[in-house]
């Protein structure tokens, strides 16, 4: 379970409808907000960050962050809300026998929310064991930041990260906003749509660019004609280069 929590990636997801939704004026989701709670495994305690909230479609939406493992963003990859009871999947990623691909295996999180909607008791479990994990509200809602005029990087890029025997597709969306610019990766070949960038910075006059999550840094240059961005992608015990392209038909950004 250590591994879990040091390699997870929580993939992005659009959950099934909340009760009584409309399509016109969906209702505010009642646990929409920031949580925290203490994972402990073989006395080891995982402090962890919960980000609930709904998607323009009023879809539940959830990331999570690991600061002791400095990983942040990574969101579910389905679950569901009847009122009172709240599930969520995760995957979790492995590396094969060969150390040089991942496979994923699903994970879940079952809590009853209290009738005061402050804390979530639960159980989080994998295929083998089971843990206990409660979460203390400590926010009633989530900044959206606003929309503020686009950079050159702004846009969604592809990519295919090299292993070998087989590739993987990678699409960045990429947005300026008023707190400055955000990032959101997809890897449909293991279920990852939304998972948010820790830390995002352009520089104009390089057109150097870096986009972090956690441990794992993808950082290079856009082209002068501003259509692909040439990328080193370093995390632990891997490095791979990457060309992005921009891509011509606008991707949706997850939330």
């Amino acid at each position: 379970m250590k591994s879990l929590i040091l390699v997870v990636l929580l993939s992005g997801w659009a959950l099934h409808p909340l009760p009584s939704q409309s399509q016109s004026n969906p209702p505010a989701f009642p646990l929409a907000g920031d949580w925290q709670g203490d994972l402990q495994i073989k006395g080891v305690v995982h402090h962890i960050v919960l980000h609930l909230d709904t998607n323009a479609e009023g879809k539940m939406t959830a990331l999570e962050d690991f600061p002791g493992e400095n990983s942040y963003g990574w969101p579910a990859i389905g679950g569901s809300f009847d009122g009172s009871h709240l599930t969520l999947r995760f995957a979790q990623w492995k590396l094969n026998s060969e150390g040089t691909a991942a496979y994923p295996s699903v994970y879940s999180y079952d809590a009853t929310v209290s009738p005061s909607g402050t804390e979530l008791t639960g159980v989080i479990k994998d295929q083998k064991e089971s843990w206990p994990l409660n979460y203390n509200r400590l926010t009633w809602q989530i900044k959206t930041p606003k929309p503020a005029p686009p950079t050159p990087v702004d846009g969604d890029w592809a990519g295919f990260e090299d292993w070998g025997s087989s590739k993987v597709r990678k699409i960045f969306h990429i947005s300026n906003t008023e707190d400055g610019l955000r990032a959101y990766l997809d890897v449909p070949q293991e279920q990852i749509k939304g998972a948010l960038a820790h830390t995002v910075s352009y520089d104009a006059a390089s057109r150097g660019i870096s986009i972090s999550f956690g441990d794992t840094v993808y950082s290079g240059k856009m082209t002068a004609d501003g259509m692909a961005l040439d990328i080193n992608m370093v995390e632990p015990l891997f490095h791979y280069v990457i060309h992005f392209e921009r891509l011509k038909e606008k991707q949706p950004v997850s939330k």
